[in-house]
């Protein structure tokens, strides 16, 4: 694996079928420089079968992210053990979220591209906190994994499909209360008709005539 930082002409200069990451940043001048990542464990594997839903192209998406995060979280950890000696030392890894995310194949074909600008988002978990650290000092495996999921699904995330989400979940909600109230409703009523039962045939006994 490889990463290199591009400037305005570098970037310009780059083929538009590379392989692997490109994190775009966009100055406040409107000049773009990227952070460029490839070899093989930041370039996913094109499927044959060109369905975005395809799950093993999902999977391929999900393990090249998960290395993205795992490189910058590493780096960000090394970099604060560097400094209780060197304060001078810096990663080359920007706390800032890119403008764009291009996510090439290992051929160069684009899988997937977020413009980050139209995003709801204004980070994404690039970058660890001081509770992230606290997560990964407890169970480093586990607390990558999840926080890759996480910012794996707010980079996919779109607020219509939330929506539509939760609108689902309302109904499927209200259905489930319904049939529950059904369900009550005609435990009341058998319970009812026991009762109204056992009270005819007690009244029965109480009134028949002696023998």
């Amino acid at each position: 694996m490889a990463t290199s930082k591009l400037n305005a002409v570098q970037l310009e200069n780059l083929a538009s079928d590379h392989a692997g990451i490109l994190f775009v940043y966009t100055s406040s001048n409107g000049t773009q420089t990227a952070q460029h990542f490839f070899g093989t464990d930041f370039e996913p594997k094109k499927t044959e079968i060109s369905d975005k839903n395809d799950k093993r192209q999902e999977d391929e998406f999900f393990r090249v992210w998960k290395n993205i995060i795992s490189t910058l979280w590493a780096a960000k950890d090394a970099e604060m053990t560097f400094r209780e000696d060197n304060d001078g030392i810096r990663t080359k890894f920007r706390a800032a979220t890119p403008s764009k995310i291009a996510i090439n194949s290992d051929k160069g074909v684009n899988i997937a591209t977020f413009e980050m600008d139209s995003s709801v988002w204004a980070k994404i978990g690039l970058m660890p906190t001081k509770k992230d650290f606290e997560r990964t000092a407890r169970d480093y495996k586990t607390a990558i994994h999840r926080a890759t999921k996480a910012s794996f699904d707010a980079l996919k995330f779109r607020t219509e499909d939330y929506l539509k989400q939760k609108e689902k979940e309302a109904r499927e909600v209200e259905k489930a209360l319904e049939n529950a109230a059904k369900q009550a409703n005609k435990t009341n009523e058998k319970t009812q008709n026991n009762t109204g039962k056992e009270t005819a045939k007690d009244e029965i006994l109480v009134t028949a005539p002696a023998a």
